[in-house]
């Protein structure tokens, strides 16, 4: 079956007029009222974070009530114990099969590049610093930062001959996507696809979270087998183990430490030493949104932030570093330092500020190399940094060209990826249920006034715009422009909900006043988040055009649902429900002649939607995300946060919510795959076997239609 535009406009035309009992709209309403907009021009950043800050308040009153040293243990096993959890716990010990590829004698020192699987076939690759003379050493891993050349980098070699020199074993290993580990960097060419490291971690960072997994627990993984190859080597002395690293590897050494007891002393060098809550974020700043790594959900309902898991470390000695001291920061060491005077320790928490930008400087390279000197000698480290020449990357290298994946050596995240997606989700054989839909989508029903606000009507060749606002639930409210023909043709009643917003389509000579001219009635409305409502802040900072998403506004407000165990697509389901309650309150929309029509991300909202409301009679889904699973065939994607749900394809994917509108009519038109391409009829029919088996079995196969990206 072939379609264009044209003929799907027809296609929504095709139910006929009711005649005389057809109920037309009462004269528009003149006085305009005030739009909930100026009240709330920030309307979703406010909400959410309104949510937020009332739960930091709360487990502000709990910690308040630490009084004792066995209250701060007790909130420190609380801690580690719901950070464990919300990591899924730990994968099962497999043999490290490590391997020392090549030594480099120097004078004082020699180093290893050495090899170690924290997985079955899922290598780490490493430089081990050994110093000359008799051992057993104390040893320190080192969690890199978001360098491209992680441990190769010339600051953390620096740190490492440092401390080598003062006579400490080093272990500097890359992390997931950096390194000899990284994903879209050709050794040919030596320029990668996509070159920012933090984009490495968050494009298979996200889609774990679909799996019910998470990036949080490879990477801490990858230190703790770390920890356990330490443990293997003769030099090392066990019983004296550090953990330092700087950025991203300051924010990874923080969660190794608080988890793995054997670390019995810690620098958090520029990790994210402060409260994440309260959220203050004025209009037009940026809403920061970390590496998905560096998220725990749902934190929030258990009170973990990040200064909950520096004091999680006490009483083992911390050292935290900073570019310069200021109102965050002297914040939350004053939290932490109280957590070890509790403890009677204070004296093994200390600071220390750099005065420079975001780096390893020498300054904090010796202040590190002095609180390992301190706590695991009972000497002083040095004063001064002797003058270093940094090894070449090629001289580190593990591999024979700097790539695992160009060497084809083991699994790589997106290929464990692929394999995961192949198994999920688990075999089933019914349609997702009302209550999986609810838990998965975090959703809740309102059913309070909508508090209709009628702002304008507008009139254009052949119809009128009334423009109006509605609540979906306290502290939300969605504009929506109404589309009333002078003279209706059809009873049926399109509603439109569209990542784009109403007036992409909605303005002169869009798609929306064609239909309405040819005596279609539409409502199209701006979910959360969406159009009006879009939250005034910078977007995403410079990066590849085409995966800016990873870090924008959209995502950033996911992560923040997230930490309440909430989902901002959960809520934009919410909105549609709503729309539709607007829809029926109106004297001239039919109940039984509404068609939901959902486009880009809008397309899988109103799916599950329909899901859960038997009022929604018609769907249509266009340009959808195809399936979850589709996802993770890809080594990237482009569609935003907001269509992901955590754990989703532990239950089901999207032919399982499909199957669930059944017998109800249902078209998917033009769905697309990862990077938004169109796929075809076929591929969509192949992936949709399940829905058409159970419009099948409720003897409704004419209600179901696939329409490709090639037909449409």
């Amino acid at each position: 079956m072939r379609m264009n535009r044209r003929d799907a406009v027809k296609h929504l035309l095709a139910v006929p007029a009711s005649g005389a009992g057809m109920r037309l709209c009462a004269t528009a309403q003149t006085d305009a009222a005030r739009s909930y907009l100026e009240d709330s021009p920030d309307m979703l950043l406010a909400y959410v974070s309104a949510r937020l800050n009332a739960l930091a308040a709360k487990w502000d009153g709990v910690r308040s009530g630490i009084r004792s040293a066995e209250d701060v243990l007790a909130r420190n096993r609380f801690i580690r114990e719901r950070f464990e959890q919300m990591i899924g716990g730990y994968p099962q010990r497999t043999p490290l099969n490590p391997a020392v590829v090549r030594v480099h004698r120097r004078d004082g020192y020699r180093i290893e590049n050495v090899m170690y699987q924290s997985r079955p076939d899922f290598w780490v690759t490493g430089n081990l610093y050994i110093p000359d003379g008799p051992g057993p050493f104390p040893a320190v891993l080192s969690p890199c930062g978001h360098y491209p050349l992680a441990r190769m980098h010339p600051d953390y070699q620096f740190v490492y001959l440092n401390l080598a020199r003062s006579g400490f074993v080093v272990l500097g290993y890359d992390p997931i996507g950096q390194g000899e580990r990284r994903q879209y960097w050709n050794p040919q060419s030596a320029e990668s696809d996509i070159p920012d490291p933090v984009y490495e971690h968050s494009m298979p960072g996200q889609v774990l979270l679909l799996m019910g997994e998470n990036l949080t627990q490879y990477r801490i993984w990858d230190g703790m087998r770390g920890i356990d190859y330490l443990l293997t080597r003769p030099e090392v002395d066990g019983q004296r183990i550090g953990c330092a690293g700087h950025s991203g590897g300051g924010t990874l050494t923080l969660f190794i430490s608080v988890l793995d007891e054997r670390v019995k002393c810690a620098v958090v060098n520029e990790g994210g030493t402060i409260h994440r809550w309260p959220v203050q974020v004025p209009m037009w700043a940026r809403i920061p949104s970390p590496d998905v790594e560096q998220n725990l959900f749902p934190a929030a309902v258990y009170g973990a932030d990040m200064c909950d898991l520096h004091a999680a470390i006490a009483p083992r000695p911390l050292l935290v570093l900073v570019e310069n001291y200021g109102p965050r920061f002297d914040s939350a060491i004053e939290h932490i330092r109280g957590r070890y005077r509790q403890l009677g320790a204070a004296e093994k928490f200390a600071s220390e500020e750099a005065t420079d930008p975001h780096a390893w400087t020498v300054k904090l390279r010796l202040a590190t190399t002095r609180w390992f000197s301190r706590w695991f000698y009972g000497r002083p480290g040095p004063e001064r940094e002797p003058e270093f020449e940094p090894e070449k990357p090629e001289t580190l290298y593990c591999t024979p060209n700097g790539s695992l994946r160009h060497s084809g050596r083991g699994e790589t995240i997106f290929t464990l990826l692929e394999k995961k997606q192949a198994v999920l989700p688990p075999p089933r054989d019914s349609a997702a249920s009302e209550r999986e839909l609810t838990q998965v989508l975090r959703w809740r029903r309102y059913s309070g006034p909508l508090e209709v606000r009628h702002l304008a009507t507008t009139p254009r060749k052949g119809y009128r715009i009334e423009k109006v606002e509605f609540v979906s639930e306290p502290g939300i409210f969605v504009p929506a422009w109404v589309f009333v023909p002078d003279r209706r043709t059809s009873a049926k009643t399109l509603l439109f909900a569209s990542e784009a917003g109403k007036q992409a389509e909605g303005m002169e000579l869009g798609a929306y006043e064609k239909l309405a001219r040819q005596g279609l009635m539409l409502i199209s409305v701006d979910l959360r988040g969406i159009g009006e409502t879009q939250p005034p802040h910078t977007p995403a900072p410079s990066g590849p055009a085409p995966f800016r998403h990873l870090f924008g506004v959209e995502t950033a407000i996911s992560y923040m649902a997230w930490y309440m165990d909430e989902s901002l697509f959960g809520m934009r389901v919410l909105d549609v429900v709503r729309s539709v309650d607007y829809a029926l309150s109106r004297p001239d929309v039919a109940a039984e002649q509404i068609e939901v029509i959902g486009q880009g991300a809008g397309a899988l909202w109103v799916l599950f939607a329909a899901a859960l409301d038997p009022r929604i009679k018609s769907v249509v889904a266009e340009r959808g995300l195809l399936s979850y699973r589709s996802l993770a065939q890809l080594d990237r994607y482009t569609h935003s946060a907001g269509i992901f749900l955590r754990g989703v394809l532990e239950r089901f994917d999207l032919p399982h919510v499909a199957a669930a509108v059944a017998p109800r009519s249902l078209t998917l038109r033009a769905p697309v795959e990862a990077m938004k391409r169109p796929v075809s009829a076929q591929a969509a029919r192949e992936a949709y076997r399940f829905t058409l088996e159970a419009y099948r079995k409720a003897g409704a196969e004419d209600r179901f239609r696939i329409i490709g990206g090639a037909e449409y």
